[in-house]
């Protein structure tokens, strides 16, 4: 639908965005997540409390817009590569690092207070089905693109106001502000957290966005809209984990507040079985589907497809390595992720520099895997040595084996001419294999407890 440079452009917007909102918002909406549970104790009017979080990143935006209006030369310099999409919508980058900035906050607020579902269905439905909207619209050429990136920006102004209007509908929030149990010793405390944990968020967005800014930067919006395209597939495998990580952050922090440390230990255990379940599953869905995949697009973007098969293992390692990150930022060693993060943000811009020159988009998706797989190990070291837990478990290795046969059985599956029938039946079959597996070796209680129940009902209908 989109040319190679107009999709990348979307995608080098998205990534400024996503990073510059983490660094505006400074580690505060994981601030909202640990000291709401103790704050709304010391208050009548726990739903105002979020208007004084919001006083930190207003103060960043304002920074921010400045920056934006009157550097952009500068930053525009960067990105240098023959087209001048970039530098026609380059001030659409304020409203969307607003918005973002917005829902972010105001979506752990909503979080902190145990109510995930309409969010999550914001961000993984609407936003998507309105984005599919604005792409059809602007295919039947009913809006032109600059009317799509307007309508583009929009939509995450939309998905805040829906969120906005929920909280206050659900009494979730207030517009009655509340500030007075932010003394001096609360304020410092905040503070100091979100400074810590701040570092520990903007790594991990710079290490899934610095390969896609600096392809861009040394090979141009095209080839960054062939990298976004396989980036987007490889990283439908991380949905799972999203899901799992709105629930189970503020349990790990409510276990911490309780000193609880067996139930952290469970969520850990949980988290790492249940995410690299589902995450391989999709992993062997979209490997065994590769090629119908890059069938269904312009042929320019078949370079993709070693960048989805790396990528995709690297958000596999994340996965199986459970709620590491949220353990640490929870706990009282929240500070040990500021000290690795630096460590971390310079390997990954190293090996981008190192790598894509030589290999291209293979190259970004080495240094970006390389550094997950870095990063991840040296927390779930940390946590052992600290905690004394971790996460892995002998069903892991059950899951490892199901999914290798499954993989090379893929291989063998006759072959269909018509690519979206060969896509539904290859797809069914390696998911009934897969969750016949689970089920019988009994892979996940979780998993076989839903199965269960969901097989009871259908018996007794």
């Amino acid at each position: 639908i989109l040319d190679t440079d107009q999709f990348g452009l979307t995608r080098v917007l998205i990534a400024i965005m996503t990073i510059s909102a983490q660094i505006i918002n400074f580690g505060v909406p994981n601030s909202v997540i640990k000291y709401y549970p103790e704050l709304s104790l010391k208050t009548d009017n726990k739903q105002g409390l979020f208007w004084a979080f919001l006083v930190p990143p207003v103060f960043g935006l304002l920074v921010f817009s400045i920056i934006i209006l009157f550097f952009d030369d500068l930053i525009l310099n960067l990105y240098n590569t023959g087209s001048t999409l970039l530098s026609d919508y380059f001030l659409y980058i304020i409203p969307l690092v607003a918005f973002s900035v917005a829902f972010a906050l105001l979506n752990s607020f909503v979080k902190a207070q145990f109510n995930t579902v309409f969010a999550s269905f914001l961000q993984d439905v609407l936003l998507r089905v309105l984005m599919i909207i604005d792409l059809l619209l602007f295919y039947f050429e009913v809006i032109s693109f600059d009317l799509f990136i307007l309508i583009f920006a929009g939509n995450y102004g939309i998905q805040y106001l829906m969120l906005l209007g929920y909280a206050l509908k659900n009494n979730l929030l207030n517009i009655r502000p509340s500030f007075s149990v932010f003394d001096t010793e609360t304020i410092k405390k905040i503070r100091t957290y979100s400074f810590y944990s701040f570092f520990s968020g903007l790594t991990m967005l710079l290490i899934g966005n610095i390969d896609l800014l600096m392809l861009g930067t040394y090979n141009g919006l095209a080839e960054s809209g062939i990298y976004a395209i396989a980036l987007y597939v490889g990283s439908v495998i991380l949905i799972p984990k999203k899901s799992i990580v709105k629930i189970s952050f503020p349990v790990i922090a409510n276990s911490f507040q309780k000193n609880d440390l067996d139930n952290v230990e469970k969520v850990y255990k949980q988290t790492s079985l249940n995410q690299f379940l589902t995450g391989l599953l999709l992993y062997i869905g979209i490997v065994a589907n590769i090629d119908n995949l890059y069938a269904m697009l312009p042929e320019e973007y078949a370079n993709g497809t070693i960048v989805i098969v790396i990528i995709g293992l690297g958000n596999l390692i994340e996965m199986i390595t459970g709620a590491n990150g949220q353990i640490i930022i929870a706990s009282k060693y929240f500070r040990f992720d500021f000290y690795s993060s630096w460590i971390l943000m310079l390997l990954a811009i190293t090996l981008n520099v190192l790598l894509i020159p030589i290999y291209g988009l293979a190259g970004a998706a080495l240094a970006t895997t390389s550094s997950i797989l870095l990063y991840n190990a040296v927390k779930v070291i940390f946590v052992w040595i600290k905690l004394q837990i971790q996460p892995f478990s002998f069903r892991l290795v059950g899951i490892v084996l199901t999914g290798l046969i499954l993989l090379y059985l893929s291989s063998l599956f006759p072959g269909f001419e018509n690519i979206y029938l060969d896509i539904l039946i290859r797809s069914f079959m390696i998911a009934i294999l897969y969750i016949g597996s689970v089920w019988i070796f009994k892979l996940s209680d979780e998993v076989n407890e839903f199965l269960a129940k969901y097989w009871q009902k259908i018996v007794n209908k």
